[in-house]
């Protein structure tokens, strides 16, 4: 996933090992996040974001948070997920493979505003509100 912490911990004059003390991961975690070659978790994004005292859709691309999250579901977690929404889970499918901008042409707020809970987290942490 594409992020921006590297960007803000410098602004913060922190280094990845101060980071990683003040979250309570390894300064690996924070390399491996800022090459784009580890996935955190939301949890772990929220304590990132908190620290630098940057908002996470500001620090992580919420395109990539949503795709990763939708990614991380098992085939039979997608179909309860589309299930418990009232949508297809081809509907579901498309979203985690389409940038923000289509994602924003082809659901509407309310059903993005569902998805977001029910993947447990808030609609306005993805999507700037218009």
């Amino acid at each position: 996933m594409k992020s921006r912490v590297r960007e803000i911990r410098d602004e913060k004059d922190l280094t990845q090992q101060e980071l990683a003390d003040l979250i309570g991961v390894s300064r690996q975690t924070i390399h491996y996040i800022e090459k784009g070659d580890y996935n955190p978790s939301l949890i772990l994004a929220y304590k990132i974001a908190d620290v630098l005292g940057t908002p996470v859709n500001d620090l992580f691309y919420r395109e990539a948070i949503i795709r990763d999250e939708l990614e991380s579901l098992s085939v039979r977690e997608v179909k309860e997920l589309a299930e418990d929404l009232n949508m297809t889970y081809e509907n579901i499918i498309a979203l985690s493979e389409i940038e923000e901008e289509q994602i924003l042409e082809n659901f509407n707020k309310i059903e993005l505003n569902n998805i977001a809970k029910k993947l447990g987290f808030k609609f306005d942490d993805l999507f700037e509100s218009n």
